[in-house]
C-alpha cells in the first residue's frame, strides 16, 4: 500500500511541474507590422513546439499595453525602444529578448510624408512646415534623428501634437498640417492618395521595436527565441504565404491589401549597448528618464 501511495505523490509532482512549465505567457501586441513574425509563430504552432503555451493579447494602443504590464495583466509585450525603458522606469522587470524591426536600407518603416499640395516638395522647401507628431515617444526620437540625419536644426520643422496615428493621416489628408511621421503602412497610404515622401528612417540603422519578456520566464528565453527565428525563417522562405495573416493582424489598409510587400525582418538579437545608450541618451535629455538603466537590466543576455 505504501508503494502505491509513493507512486500517487509522485505522480502528483510530475504533474504539477508539467503545470509550471506549460503556464501561459500572455504578450502583449499592436496590430502593426513589426508584430508580424509573432503572430506566424502563434498561428504555426512554433511556440507549442518549443513546449511554450503562448497567447497573444491584441492592444490597439501602446498606453493600453503598458497599463496592462504594469498592473501585471501580461507578461511580455512588444513595443519600441522608448516605451520598454519607460517601463523599466516604472520598476516593470521586462528585458527585451530581440529587436522585432529595425531601419533596413530599401525598406522604410517611418517617413516624413506630405500633403498632396507639397507633393514633390523637398526638405530645402519645408522649412517651418508644420509636422505632426507625438512628442516624448519614439516618433520624436526619430525626427530628432531625421533631421540630424540630413543637417537640419531642431526647429526645422514646427511641431504639432497629434498623438494618434489616424487623425494624424486625416489632418494630413486634409492639408490642416503639412507633413506627417507615420508607420507604414500609413507611408504608403499617403502615397497612393496623392502625397509623397520627404524623408524616411531606412539609414538610419536604429533598433525600432523589439520584444519583452518577464525576467521570471528568463528560462524560457531560448525557447522563445528558437520559435520566433523559425517564423522568420518560414516568414523570408515563403512571405506571400502569410500575406493573408498580414493582413488581418497588421491593419493593412483595404486599397493595399493585394500589394503591400510582406517587409523583411531582423535576426532575433537584442540591441547592441552602443544602440542603448544612444536611445537612453535622447531619453535623459528629454527629460523621460532622470538616470541610464544598467544594460545587464534592460536587455537580455544574446544567446
Amino acid at each position: 500500500m505504501s508503494i502505491l501511495w509513493a507512486g500517487l505523490v509522485l505522480a502528483m509532482i510530475l504533474s504539477t511541474g508539467r503545470t509550471a512549465r506549460a503556464e501561459t505567457v500572455r504578450i502583449g501586441v499592436l496590430p502593426v507590422l513589426d508584430a508580424l513574425p509573432l503572430q506566424v509563430a502563434t498561428q504555426d504552432g512554433l511556440f507549442r513546439e518549443q513546449g511554450l503555451d503562448v497567447e497573444l493579447v491584441p492592444f490597439q494602443s501602446a498606453l493600453e499595453r503598458d497599463m496592462a504590464a504594469q498592473a501585471g495583466r501580461i507578461d511580455g509585450y512588444f513595443g519600441d525602444l522608448v516605451a520598454a525603458l519607460l517601463l523599466l522606469r516604472s520598476d516593470v522587470s521586462m528585458p527585451a529578448l530581440l529587436v522585432s524591426y529595425r531601419t533596413i536600407p530599401g525598406h522604410p518603416m517611418f517617413a516624413l510624408v506630405s500633403t498632396p499640395g507639397r507633393k514633390g516638395a523637398t526638405l530645402a522647401d519645408l522649412k517651418g512646415a508644420s509636422v505632426g507628431i507625438s512628442t516624448s515617444t519614439i516618433i520624436e526620437f526619430l525626427l530628432d534623428r531625421l533631421e540630424a540625419r540630413h543637417h537640419l536644426p531642431r526647429d526645422y520643422f514646427r511641431r504639432v501634437e497629434i498623438k494618434k496615428f489616424p487623425l494624424r493621416l486625416q489632418m494630413l489628408a486634409t492639408g490642416q498640417i503639412d507633413l506627417a511621421l507615420l508607420p507604414e503602412p500609413l507611408v504608403s497610404l499617403n502615397v497612393l492618395k496623392g502625397g509623397s515622401l520627404a524623408a524616411t528612417d531606412e539609414d538610419l540603422n536604429l533598433p525600432l521595436t523589439v520584444v519583452c519578456l518577464h525576467e521570471r520566464l528568463r528560462p524560457q528565453f531560448p525557447a522563445f527565441r528558437a520559435a520566433y527565428a523559425e517564423a522568420l525563417e518560414r516568414l523570408t522562405r515563403d512571405p506571400e504565404s502569410y500575406r493573408e495573416l498580414m493582413v488581418r493582424s497588421c491593419a493593412i489598409p483595404a486599397p493595399l491589401t493585394a500589394r503591400f510587400p510582406v517587409p523583411p525582418y531582423p535576426a532575433p538579437v537584442p540591441p547592441t549597448r552602443a544602440e542603448l545608450d544612444d536611445v537612453q541618451g535622447w531619453m535623459l535629455d528629454h527629460g523621460l528618464l532622470r538616470v541610464r538603466i544598467p544594460f545587464e537590466r534592460a536587455v537580455a543576455p544574446a544567446p
